[in-house]
């Protein structure tokens, strides 16, 4: 069963590669879902590194505040992934196993993930497809999608210097897919990708 890793920077286009795949009968795994359970499990943690100011009226972690605190500074930003990304890890190599285990007929599992190469999943994958889209495409898909403000999508995108291939360190095979906002265009790379793999 291969393992496939989808990566790329923000809001370029890593959701629709990813239900592309899922479309074929590969299996998914959100690492960003994923993420939120562990910042859940790991409130405690967060609170005591970050202060009361990232927890919310219901007493669990205030998203939205974290990712203004921590994408304004990269250490903070390294802060939180000291204490998640290790939690985050594992979930993923559970999850690899456990469907892997319960799905052997699956053509694949393909592993969601904008920090795919900075918690080094792609040494777990057995191919990676990396998402690029123009950053103009990119700043008005965040705004539409995630009502964000110009300053705050260059802030997110300056926090993802690293998450090129070039930071790759495994062996994984990574194939760029280029995503001009053609979902019929984007089917047809990943139609050919998974002829040749």
């Amino acid at each position: 069963m291969i393992v496939i890793g989808v990566t790329g920077k923000y809001c370029a286009g890593k959701d629709t590669v990813t239900q592309l795949l899922v479309a074929e009968g590969y299996h998914e795994i959100n690492v960003d879902r994923l993420g939120h359970v562990v910042l859940d499990e790991q409130r405690n943690a967060i609170r005591n590194e970050f202060g009361d100011q990232v927890i919310g009226l219901d007493g669990t972690i205030d998203r939205r505040q974290l990712a203004e605190l921590v994408f304004a500074r990269r250490d903070r930003l390294r802060q939180l992934e000291a204490i998640v990304h290790p939690a985050m890890a594992h979930k993923v190599l559970d999850r690899i196993s456990e469907l892997k285990s319960k799905h052997p007929r699956s053509p694949g599992i393909v592993v969601n993930a904008a920090v795919l190469f900075r918690m080094a999943l792609d040494h777990y994958c057995d191919a990676v497809l990396y998402v690029r889209a123009p950053l103009l495409a990119r700043i008005r898909r965040a705004a539409a999608r995630d009502g964000s403000s110009l300053p705050t999508t260059i802030q997110r995108l300056r926090s993802q210097g690293d998450v090129d291939p070039q930071f790759s360190t495994s062996n994984a095979d990574i194939c760029n897919v280029q995503n001009d906002g053609s979902v019929d265009g984007l089917r047809g790379q990943i139609l050919r990708f998974l002829r040749r793999s």
